[in-house]
């Protein structure tokens, strides 16, 4: 499994603009064979956080290359982003408490 987590802090003023940009993000990374999981948080402190889960890394830079994804990253570095960091994981072992019964460990 490939993480993305990406960190960032948007300029005054944008995040109304920011935010329907992002909803088409979402939309298009739904269609992206092997995408696991798309999440947003924002931080008490004004950061926003994303964390992206592929099953490989051939998924993951699907999205990469992906035309809408590309047109954002554009508009972020340009337009939006005070600053950002984006790290790219590979995951060594996942741990998943099922409801109520036991922890399963997976070598995914």
């Amino acid at each position: 499994m490939i993480v993305t987590v990406f960190r960032q802090r948007t300029r005054d003023g944008v995040d109304d603009e920011y935010h329907a940009l992002g909803a088409g993000v979402i939309a298009a990374a739904q269609d992206v064979p092997g995408l696991i999981s798309f999440k947003r948080f924002r931080a008490d402190d004004g950061e926003n956080c994303t964390i992206v889960e592929f099953e490989d890394e051939a998924s993951h830079n699907r999205w990469l290359a992906h035309p809408v994804h590309r047109v954002a990253m554009r508009h972020g570095r340009h337009d939006f982003f005070e600053d950002y960091t984006i790290t790219v994981c590979q995951a060594i072992r996942v741990l998943r408490q099922e409801p109520h019964e036991h922890v399963e460990v997976r070598d995914d």
